[in-house]
């Protein structure tokens, strides 16, 4: 326990206790009523132990994190919004989530307004409760077990303090802690909870020194900051109106004890057996019922419950290993393969300077949606062939390997996605070829109609001046002695780390290497993510990739029959509005007021994603997935 560390981090305006422990993939813990994040230290020193760093806050309103003076301030949006903002302090994209009791009911919300931050879940004792628009909270809860209910009890500020001021608070805890009746804790008001029986004995899995931890802190605190969440059940539930309906689009596990109090509402067994918990949770994997355990479950079966968490976060993990690679012959080069999945093809293009690897998010989140998610290393790229030749890059070629491996592979249709150069690809491909893609997902490159007057180099010349980066990657072997002088993970950093939706200009004066390091890793990277890509290009090289942005004139030479022609499938475009494409001039205008549409007349959506850069399949997985999905879905 020595080990677990404690820090103080503000967030959201107020100031957040920390435990936590470890390194590797982050897996956030949230406690319930009455407890800390002290609920989980099983846990913290279980999943550390096993390569994960382990997060346990005490939430607003407990221990050492402070509890603002307003009942109001205890709305699920406030404690999604602490842990959001802890998150960002701590420069974490995405979590495990694990929540009980309250803390589940928090995961879930969190998991409704942010999927996005929330790798998957694993909750604990209370299931997800769809809104019912119907209803308030606390009214249903009085319809269901009356007044004396002891939410309903919790309900007047000051009333159940009073109460609880009148018993020792250690005898309080273990009235709370060691219970084990399944049947709903009604109170009456003549009795209050000093009216609560006694336990006779500790149960082995607590001691006296655990509760007298809890006794501290809630004599230092008091039960206020706790009891203001269920005072604002129904003010959360008001709030929480333009949800009603929305699914958790995560994936879950989901623990119960046979002996919890909440698995014994009316309804819960029903609604967590009978479809209904699958039809709101749509990606639940696995229910788990524990027999002869009650409420405080994490506490009471601390091993178990360590290890079903662990199982189900280790097999998350482990989808990345069921990618399959494979190395096909096409169109004279043998092409590198990445792909998941059964069910209808998604084809996935990446760009410059990336990788199939660019798609790992998206690959594992359509196949998980009964698709065959297909990304292969470009040629050029990775464990792809490399030509020698710089005129073996146009687009032509590209188009061709990709039907090539789809006539490989046996595929007739696919959905298409592109990025970047994948994304010039892909609309290549939707020109050359359109009856091989059902419809097109396009990120980050607009449509460029081929423009007669002027080959594309000499256009970006006339807009850019000669520093500008694609009219300095034009000469065979300079830009490579000067990629040659930075560590590789360094210069990829620098790719992905920038932000900046100016034009990417380079004069010839300043070398490659001058050129500044980003402050810090965007959270949405890893080192593990950089040396992937570090290995690969310092085994290939960049000459590959960089041949495409020298084939550039050819690749408009050669399409000349195709001046004019409109691109005819089906068409979702997406753009981050910090992207350097997005601010190129003429092209906002071009995307919005028209001339995407008379070129693209099948162009059904355009997104733009708000405060989002060039590499947006990587920075915001999860929106981009379900952008993807969505729109694919309709096919």
């Amino acid at each position: 326990m020595e080990k677990i560390e404690h820090t103080t981090v503000p967030t959201n305006g107020i100031n957040m206790h920390v435990a936590s422990i470890g390194t590797g993939p982050v897996v956030l813990f949230l406690h319930g009523f009455p407890e800390l994040w002290y609920s989980w230290r099983h846990q913290l020193l279980y999943l550390s132990s096993r390569g994960y760093r382990a997060i346990a806050p005490d939430l607003r309103g407990y221990g050492d994190t402070d509890a603002p003076p307003s009942v109001t301030s205890y709305t699920v949006f406030h404690i999604v919004g602490d842990l959001v903002g802890l998150l960002d302090k701590l420069g974490i994209e995405q979590v495990f989530l694990v929540g009980h009791d309250w803390g589940a009911s928090i995961a879930w919300n969190f998991c409704t307004i942010r999927p996005d931050r929330v790798k998957a879940l694993v909750n604990l004792s209370v299931a997800f409760r769809p809104r019912n628009p119907t209803i308030k909270p606390v009214d249903a809860f009085r319809a269901l077990f009356g007044d004396d209910h002891y939410i309903c009890r919790f309900q007047e500020p000051g009333e159940v303090e009073e109460d609880f001021a009148q018993i020792d608070t250690a005898k309080l805890m273990k009235k709370f802690l060691v219970s084990r009746s399944p049947k709903a804790p009604c109170v009456p008001k003549e009795t209050g909870f000093r009216g609560l029986p006694d336990p006779q004995a500790l149960p082995s899995w607590l001691s006296e020194e655990d509760v007298n931890y809890y006794a501290t802190k809630f004599n230092q605190k008091g039960f206020t900051g706790g009891l203001n969440y269920y005072r604002c059940l129904n003010l959360s539930w008001e709030l929480a109106a333009p949800w009603t309906g929305v699914q958790i689009k995560v994936p879950v596990k989901f623990i119960v004890g046979d002996l919890d109090v909440t698995y014994h509402i009316p309804g819960v067994k029903e609604y967590i057996h009978d479809s209904g918990f699958k039809r709101d949770v749509p990606f639940l994997q696995e229910v788990v019922v524990m027999e002869g355990v009650a409420h405080f479950l994490n506490q009471e079966k601390p091993e178990e419950v360590g290890e079903h968490i662990y199982n189900f976060i280790k097999k998350e993990l482990q989808k990345m290993e069921k990618i399959e690679h494979t190395t096909v012959s096409t169109n004279g080069i043998n092409m590198h393969v990445a792909s998941i999945g059964t069910g209808p093809v998604v084809l996935f293009l990446h760009g410059f300077p990336e990788l199939w690897y660019s798609w790992r998010h998206q690959l594992l989140y359509l196949s998980s949606r009964s698709y065959r998610a297909i990304a292969p290393d470009l040629r050029g790229y990775g464990d792809t062939d490399v030509p020698p030749s710089v005129t073996s890059y146009t687009a032509f070629h590209i188009v061709g390997d990709l039907v090539g491996l789809l006539d490989k592979l046996g595929i007739e249709q696919v959905f298409l996605v592109g990025h970047d150069w994948g994304a010039i690809i892909a609309w290549c491909f939707c020109m050359l070829r359109p009856d091989r893609i059902k419809a097109l997902v396009n990120t980050s490159v607009a449509y460029y109609p081929r423009n007669p007057a002027m080959n594309p180099i000499d256009g970006f010349r006339a807009l850019f001046g000669d520093d500008y980066y694609i009219c300095r990657l034009q000469e065979p072997g300079v830009v490579e002695e000067g990629f040659a002088q930075i560590d590789i993970a360094k210069l990829m950093k620098r790719f992905f780390g920038s932000s900046s939706s100016k034009p990417p200009c380079i004069p010839k004066e300043i070398r490659y290497r001058d050129l500044p390091d980003p402050p810090d890793l965007p959270s949405w990277l890893s080192e593990e993510d950089v040396n992937y890509y570090a290995v690969k290009f310092n085994q290939t090289g960049f000459t590959g990739g960089l041949n495409y942005y020298r084939s550039l004139n050819l690749t408009w030479e050669l399409a000349a029959p195709w001046t004019g022609a409109q691109i005819k499938v089906p068409v979702k475009f997406i753009v981050g509005d910090l992207d350097s494409t997005y601010h190129i001039p003429g092209i906002k205008e071009y995307i919005h007021n028209g001339g995407f549409m008379k070129d693209v007349p099948l162009l059904q959506e355009v997104v733009v994603m708000e405060g989002v850069a060039h590499f947006l399949n990587q920075e915001k997985p999860e929106e981009v997935s379900e952008h993807i999905y969505d729109f694919i879905n309709k096919f």
